[in-house]
């Protein structure tokens, strides 16, 4: 779900403030830019649809896109530290391309991270099955 659901916008702001060059931008923007579905039904083909979220399944890009996307909401969930602790380090999640992993050693810590992450799919429209 996750990879279908992350708003192109949200995409090229994070490529923004993480500094990738303007002209590497441009490519991606492109690329997304020119995506587009056309549906059959019943032998007739509907008009095109652009489509203005998802990073396309299968295509090289899309983890590293998708990774960079989300660091804002690991850098948020870091910055709560509502983590769990062991020893002198802390651990607030794990994340592996669109699995995450929230950790924390109290339950009103787990529910502010849960929050932070509930904010972020707010202003990116990314979609998260918490039951995965």
């Amino acid at each position: 779900k996750a990879f279908d659901s992350l708003q192109h916008h949200h995409i090229f702001q994070v490529l923004r403030q993480k500094g990738v060059d303007c002209h590497v931008i441009d490519i991606i923007t492109e690329m997304c830019k020119n995506s587009a579905a056309r549906l059959e039904v019943d032998g007739t083909h509907l008009e095109k649809v652009k489509i203005l979220t998802n990073l396309k399944q299968g295509d090289s890009m899309s983890p590293f896109l998708f990774n960079l996307s989300i660091d804002p909401l690991l850098c948020w969930l870091e910055e709560g530290k509502e983590g769990f602790r062991y020893k002198n380090s802390s651990v607030f999640s794990l994340a592996f391309v669109d699995d995450l992993v929230l950790l924390s050693d109290s339950w009103e810590g787990m529910q502010r991270s849960i929050q932070v992450v509930e904010e972020f799919c707010h202003l990116t429209g990314l979609k998260v099955q918490a039951a995965k």
